[in-house]
């Protein structure tokens, strides 16, 4: 899947985009390869969907739900999210009782009931 980047990357290998102008001696092509409007193929509605392979294969981004999330989105997400760190997360139990999970500086899970002093 290619790579979302909107600024250079000093690592990146790849050659720079070049821009095509259309003319008499080049074919017509898609230029709408980014949200372009199509059927979604699960619900039957339009969606929004954007192409990793140059019009091969449409991915839907956009659909009727809201946006389309995939494996590869979660993978790109993991390394942003592992520089936050988290003080707590907060439950509710079965009856509605709101609950902190925290850990302690040994390690271990600590619940504290919502209210209650931390």
């Amino acid at each position: 899947m290619a790579d979302d980047k909107t600024t250079e990357n000093k690592d990146d290998k790849r050659p720079p985009l070049q821009a095509v102008a259309p003319d008499n001696k080049t074919p017509q092509f898609d230029q709408s390869l980014i949200l372009k409007r199509m059927i979604d193929p699960v619900s039957g509605f339009y969606c929004l969907a954007c192409t990793p392979d140059n019009g091969v294969t449409w991915l839907p981004q956009f659909t009727t739900m809201g946006k389309v999330y995939r494996k590869e989105d979660a993978e790109n997400f993991v390394p942003i999210l592992q520089e936050w760190p988290i003080e707590k997360l907060k439950f509710k139990s079965p009856d509605g009782t709101a609950f902190y999970l925290s850990v302690s500086n040994d390690g271990q899970s600590v619940f504290t009931k919502v209210g209650d002093s931390q």
